[in-house]
């Protein structure tokens, strides 16, 4: 393998994360804006506990991406920033007011607005960022972007549009499956359990629908991509059917544990055969990586420090996690 190739796995491997741990969160947020009924209340409160101080550690894994393509690639990151520029501003605007609102709602006690409409804010933002965050990704694969397009390019493709609405789908189903194993682990919030349950099924049956209504936009705005697509990525695109159905089955039998190992892995494979097909450009039709990639003394520097730097920040990252992760509800 390359040096330029090992650092597109990185890449690929950290955005895994962030859409595996921050995916969640966001996708808390969008159940946190339609939560009703009697225990509406009772969901917000666990969504709140299971988010707990550390979800924007969570943001380390997009910065950690954004550093090595302007680092590694910085050829291509000018252009793809520029041509980018409205999503990506529109995503940075939902993570600074979901921060925002979050702490406000949570320790705030009606500073500045009632709590109310912070989780509005909060919620609306959960929404926000993960759209545009797919409509970004799927922008890449379209050819239609360069470094004089139009602030609106990204949106003027059925294709990335529908990526977007996937990704709010696909964080939610991720969400609502790691909230059924929470509630079950208090008497307080069992209850809860068929609530998210139901909730992380039909999620799970809304992402493939999306997925399937995506696949004739795809073919016709990104051919290119999309014909690596089919030589390349069936399998990964089987591994995330598969694992959504068994999503399906182990939740309806209460496996709650093993539901969030299938759901990571559905994950896995749209973001494994999206990387697959994406390969080996950056910007379809614009710049490939080795064409984007900066002196091979500087991607060999970067992968040295990036081995030294995960040596250091996995252990924490996983000792944060281990410690503050698990929701505390109290009794009511």
């Amino acid at each position: 393998m390359t040096a330029v190739n090992a650092m597109l796995l990185i890449i690929v491997l950290s955005l895994t994360a962030y859409a595996l741990l921050a995916g969640a969160d966001f996708g808390g947020g969008v159940w946190d804006l339609v939560a009703r009924g009697r225990h509406a209340d009772d969901q917000r409160a666990l969504i709140s506990a299971s988010l707990g101080p550390v979800w924007e550690a969570n943001h380390v894994w997009l910065i950690f991406v954004i550093v090595s393509v302007f680092s590694a690639f910085p050829t291509a990151f000018g252009p793809i920033a520029t041509s980018l520029e409205l999503p990506l501003a529109l995503a940075l605007v939902g993570i600074v007011l979901r921060g925002a609102a979050y702490v406000y709602r949570a320790y705030g006690g009606g500073a500045a607005l009632p709590d109310r409409w912070w989780g509005r804010i909060f919620a609306g933002a959960s929404v926000l960022t993960p759209f545009m965050l797919g409509v970004s990704g799927a922008a890449l694969a379209t050819g239609q972007l360069g470094p004089h397009s139009s602030p609106t390019q990204p949106f003027k493709s059925a294709f990335a549009l529908t990526a977007g609405v996937l990704a709010v789908v696909v964080t939610a189903f991720l969400a609502a499956v790691y909230l059924c194993y929470n509630a079950a682990q208090h008497p307080s919030t069992v209850h809860l359990v068929a609530v998210f349950r139901r909730k992380a099924m039909g999620a799970a049956v809304a992402a493939g629908v999306v997925a399937l209504a995506m696949l004739p936009a795809f073919y016709h705005d990104a051919p290119i991509v999309a014909a690596r697509f089919t030589d390349r990525s069936i399998p990964l695109a089987a591994l995330s059917a598969v694992c959504g159905v068994g999503s399906l089955v182990v939740l309806w039998r209460k496996y709650y544990v093993l539901a969030r190992a299938t759901a990571a892995l559905a994950v896995v494979g749209i973001l494994g055969g999206w990387a697959a097909a994406q390969y080996p450009d950056l910007m379809a039709g614009v710049y490939t990586a080795a064409q984007a990639a900066a002196a091979p003394q500087s991607v060999d520097a970067m992968l040295i420090a990036m081995v030294f730097g995960m040596v250091v920040i996995l252990p924490s990252f996983y000792l944060l996690l281990r410690v503050f992760s698990r929701p505390v509800v109290e009794d009511h």
